[in-house]
């Protein structure tokens, strides 16, 4: 039996609310459980269209990232080859037309991120709030740019963020200044100006005033519950950026890394690998080993550069998934005659060296069988695996509802007596074991609200290795060198010194944080919630008991054998979090994890400065043979830095600490107990009404029996058919074998 696309989710749903029909009819709708089997079958086609399944692009500079998005959707959807970093990730969607929309900053948000950037600054003026648009705040803006490039113009990483943040907020100004707003606004790009969304993600100046880009696209390009994402930044220093890029990959479902040919992996790429790694995400990952055509002189060539790459990546990654084509000879290729004139000669130079092009065809094509495999398993995840198993559940309630109908239409006069008697000991089991749930699960479920607590309190305020600690011991042993800033001292003074001092500490704090906390904080969280359903998993087993134990069967004389319902181990899950998350709308708090540097602190640290700076200047008055130095006093104002981080760190940890507990795990474990118990009250339902159904059926005449029959071999023959198509749904999905593929285009 084949499982063709007209046998969807939606047509077994349908076929299943025709067997509830079918069977409602036949208990003249009274039956409770019938209602609730509707109700839960009724919402899940509504619940498939709303999941979203997202692609992430991701890679550092120049290394093909919108070239390869334009070759799978063969078009210039994305600007290529701008060769910029910026933290702008562009969202591309299925759309009822081509429409590029831009969603900007308002000034307030764009004032306070400038203001968030010059915090303290000493050159900064007393006059808040700062406004960009005034004259003279960009005034000062420039002057403290030169300050600060003057002065302090790279880090050990590159550029300073701050310097880079400055100099696109005052280029952009004049490009935005007519289209942003006191709100945040949107601008569209429609049909023939689709194009004009390119120069802000292509433009950093432009994209700092930029919120989020969403490019909807018409036609058979993306499937409509698809979305891909060109994630920029990877290469950037600034922790701010990097953590927007990593909160998409964190909710994306496939990552899609780009590697240029021309450098192989690169440092780069290294440590942004390392952070993926760090936060679990690995899984779902698949290498593009970009070929630069004019940079290689033969395949020779490139299968050398491509060998050492792999034997790098496997350093990360021991089970590499890495394809080996050109993202621009597959774009040129599928433009075709919309190529200029200047690229079909690329292209035609390109195509006479087939050795290469027909090995960068083949990976193509095996990317594509790569890619959709595991595409149309993350899509069978998120849109139908949770959906399949409830159906299974209900199916598997009607079978059970059928078999009981049957026995009973089918019992002859002399089976009458035994079916009530029967019937009245199941019901009876039935209800105590309701009563029991009732009474037990909230006490039970209270044992897991104190483990839970008490997990996350070794977590964050035991003295043992944990996250606090980590911190900790990260602002205690970090390293401010002062002797990197004394050559600058006397153009920009002691408190330009400190404010720099801070920045550079914090930048590296940041990263930390993002690069060790994190990964330790989604691991802490995965376990607990590993914890929860576990724990709901056992409390289910334990009320898995047979409603008829004690009662005498005989399987030959006694055509009425019901049993408790057995749930298969495949589909049978007491708890699903991820959709109860939904429902609920809960989240994980917001990491909070920032040293701030406010002018309590700056005072006095700058006090502490001074005071210790004129002791020695004195000492050396007094003493020719004592030498003056700020040295002593850029140490101890490290000290403070490192010191007053430490506080503010830890009431940071402290509160995230209380959030995570009182606004995460305890309404998660409240709705899951919520969810549990509606559960297994469900399974009760359809032997509340037994006796009430066995009057009404005892007094039918046969006829009607017969007709009743009829209908209930109908569903039951229903039930097998959807069941089994249902098994077959999951199975071919696990195998790949599938028949329902992905078109080559995303």
């Amino acid at each position: 039996m084949t499982l063709h696309p007209q046998e969807s989710i939606e047509n077994l749903v349908s076929d299943t609310l025709s067997v509830i029909d079918s069977l409602a009819a036949v208990s003249n709708n009274c039956d409770k459980s019938l209602v609730e089997s509707r109700q839960l079958c009724s919402k899940i086609p509504s619940y498939i269209s709303e999941d979203i399944l997202r692609v992430a692009v991701v890679g550092v500079i120049k290394s093909g990232k919108s070239t390869f998005i334009n070759a799978m959707s063969g078009r210039e959807l994305v600007q290529r080859g701008a060769g910029v970093v910026t933290s702008i990730t562009t969202r591309i969607r299925k759309g009822k037309k081509n429409r590029a929309i831009i969603h900007l900053k308002s000034w307030d948000e764009i004032n306070s991120e400038i203001e968030s950037c010059l915090e303290m600054f000493p050159d900064k003026d007393d006059s808040p709030p700062f406004d960009i648009r005034r004259t003279q705040d960009r005034q000062q803006l420039r002057r403290i740019f030169d300050t600060i490039v003057s002065a302090f113009p790279i880090t050990s990483q590159g550029v300073r963020p701050e310097a880079l943040l400055i100099r696109n907020a005052l280029d952009g100004y004049k490009h935005c200044l007519d289209v942003i707003g006191s709100d945040e606004q949107m601008i569209s790009f429609d049909a023939k100006s689709f194009d004009g969304h390119k120069p802000f993600t292509a433009d950093p100046a432009k994209a700092f005033y930029v919120k989020d880009v969403c490019l909807e696209v018409y036609g058979k390009t993306i499937h409509s519950n698809v979305e891909i994402a060109d994630c920029q930044g990877a290469d950037s220093t600034d922790p701010a950026v990097l953590e927007n890029i990593f909160s998409y990959l964190e909710a994306a479902n496939l990552i899609v890394y780009c590697i240029s040919s021309r450098t192989g992996l690169r440092q780069s790429d290294m440590l942004f690998l390392k952070r993926i790694k760090r936060l679990g995400l690995m899984e779902n990952i698949l290498f593009i080993f970009n070929c630069d055509l004019s940079e290689h002189e033969n395949l020779s060539n490139l299968k050398t550069t491509l060998d050492k790459t792999i034997q790098e990546l496997k350093l990360l990654v021991p089970d590499v998934r890495i394809f080996s084509f050109s993202a621009l000879y597959t774009l040129f290729d599928a433009l075709g005659n919309r190529l200029s004139s200047k690229n079909k000669k690329r292209l035609a130079l390109w195509q006479e060296d087939k050795e290469m092009i027909a090995f960068c065809t083949k990976e193509y094509t095996r990317f594509l069988a790569g890619f959709n495999l595991l595409f149309e398993t993350s899509r069978f995840n998120l849109f139908y695996a949770n959906h399949i198993e409830r159906l299974k559940i209900v199916t598997h309630v009607l079978d059970e509802k059928i078999k009981i109908l049957f026995d009973l239409f089918s019992a002859g006069l002399l089976d009458q007596e035994k079916a009530r008697k029967r019937l009245a000991d199941l019901e009876g089991n039935a209800r105590r074991l309701r009563v029991i749930v009732d009474n037990s699960v909230m006490g039970a479920v209270s044992a897991l609200r104190r483990e839970i607590e008490s997990n996350l309190k070794n977590a964050f305020l035991k003295d043992s290795e944990n996250i606090n600690k980590l911190v900790t011991e990260f602002i205690r042993q970090a390293q401010i060198d002062p002797q990197s800033y004394k050559t600058a001292l006397k153009e920009t003074g002691f408190k330009q010194i400190l404010y720099m001092m801070f920045q550079d500490f914090k930048r590296e704090l940041d990263l930390f944080i993002l690069e060790q906390v994190t990964p330790e904080l989604k691991q802490l969280v995965r376990i607990q919630e590993e914890r929860i359903e576990s724990y709901f998993k056992s409390l289910l087993d334990s009320y898995r008991i047979d409603y008829v134990t004690g009662a005498p069967v005989d399987r030959e004389n006694e055509r009425i054998s019901l049993e408790m319902i057995k749930e298969d181990e495949e589909y049978s899950k007491a708890a699903d979090l991820e959709s109860i998350k939904k429902i609920l709308g809960v989240h994980l708090p917001d990491h909070i994890f920032s040293p701030e540097y406010t002018r309590a602190v700056q005072a006095n640290i700058v006090t502490d400065f001074s005071l210790h700076s004129l002791v020695l200047f004195v000492s050396a008055l007094l003493d020719k043979h004592v030498r003056f130095s700020f040295t002593p006093g850029l140490d101890k104002a490290a000290g403070k830095i490192k010191k007053k981080t430490l506080t503010i760190m830890q009431r940071q940890l402290k509160a995230y600490h209380r959030s995570l507990k009182q606004d995460y795990f305890f309404p998660l474990i409240d709705a899951a107990t919520r969810d549990f118990k509606d559960k297994i009250i469900h399974r009760f339902t359809m032997y509340e009404t037994l006796n009430k159904d066995m009057d009404a059926i005892f007094c039918l005449k046969q006829e009607e029996k017969n007709q009743h029959l009829a209908m209930i071999k109908k569903a039951k023959s229903d039930i097998v058919r959807i069941r089994a198509l249902l098994d077959e749904f999951s199975m071919d999905f696990r195998s790949g074998s599938f028949e329902c593929a992905v078109e080559t285009s995303l």
